[in-house]
């Protein structure tokens, strides 16, 4: 009785870890596959999302970092024809009603202004936070210098206008310009990065 007992419990045992090493090895397997294409594809999604801030740029150095108040901040240098630096383009992840928020900021070394908002992840509540991922939200950013500020009510010189149900995300967005801003002004006065 104790035999059988012992093979009731070993068989369905050994079956498990047999089907789990299989398991196993076959996801190894297809990650090995797969992981230089998301890797090429998430290279792609950046440099879309650098263009799409910096229209302007015929190319953008590697990533550097530049420290501001303690935070260290991603930024590339968005270069001219000739080689010359004409703006920034930064990344920036902040917190937000979902969750972490990702942006890229442009802005341009000619004119202290943005050139572009484009937000690359973004977990807020769809239908009311994921509207601050829209043209007509982000175009309000487009020409500011200095700190932002959000509004409730309406657009001024200073702030924009929150998208209405969704002040958090609106919010978020715009900590994430105006953190790129300030790291903007710490290149600028020679701050230290690297």
């Amino acid at each position: 009785m104790k035999n059988k007992s012992l093979k009731e419990i070993l068989v369905p045992a050994i079956m498990l870890f047999v089907i789990a090493t299989i398991c196993t090895a076959l996801l190894a397997g297809t990650n090995l596959l797969t992981e230089d294409r998301i890797d090429e594809l998430e290279i792609q999604a950046a440099m879309a999302a650098k263009t799409a801030v910096f229209a302007d740029a015929t190319n953008f150095s590697d990533e550097k970092t530049v420290d501001v108040n303690g935070e260290t901040y991603t930024y590339y240098e968005a270069q001219g024809e000739k080689g010359n630096i004409t703006g920034y383009v930064f990344s920036v992840t902040v917190k937000s009603y979902g969750g972490d928020l990702s942006a890229m900021v442009g802005i341009s070394a000619e004119t202290d202004k943005i050139t572009g908002v484009e937000i690359t992840s973004i977990n807020d509540t769809p239908g009311l936070g994921m509207k601050v991922n829209t043209e007509n939200f982000l175009s309000q950013y487009i020409e500011r210098t200095g700190i932002i500020g959000v509004n409730k009510n309406e657009k001024t010189d200073t702030e924009i206008q929150a998208v209405s149900g969704a002040t958090i995300s609106s919010k978020a967005v715009t900590d994430a310009v105006n953190q790129s801003f300030s790291a903007y002004e710490s290149i600028k006065a020679g701050g230290n990065n690297g």
